[in-house]
């Protein structure tokens, strides 16, 4: 039984939900910091590695994982994509009020942060 299914068509939401679904499965309640991080580092790891040894070292995986307002963990590997001339490492964006509309790319998925979020996010 998978609880967390992607929305989009991404190797990354792909490989983030997989992340989500191991971690689940092993934890019925959020584990200490230390126990969550290795069990993160070992599970990217894991990914890179079948990545390298199946299908040509094409991972690209860069994640920011939180609880409530902590981040909890982050990972980057950048990964390199043939033909690629972009950095491909972890990016982040800062949303100001008033929020805005975004759309993902690959799907038919939108998000109006303004009917989500508050003044103070």
């Amino acid at each position: 039984i998978r609880d967390y299914n992607p929305i989009g068509a991404t190797d990354s939401e792909t490989m983030f939900c997989a992340i989500l679904n191991a971690l689940r499965a092993r934890f019925d309640t959020l584990p200490t910091l230390p126990v969550l991080h290795a069990a993160l580092s070992a599970l990217c790891n894991e990914i890179v590695t079948r990545d390298k040894e199946t299908m040509g070292g094409n991972t690209i995986l860069n994640f920011l994982l939180g609880c409530g307002p902590h981040l909890q963990f982050a990972y980057s590997w950048p990964g390199a994509r043939e033909g690629s001339e972009v950095w491909n490492g972890l990016h982040y964006l800062v949303r100001e009020p008033p929020f805005g509309s975004a759309h993902l790319s690959d799907c038919d998925y939108s998000i109006d942060f303004s009917a989500v979020a508050k003044e103070d996010d």
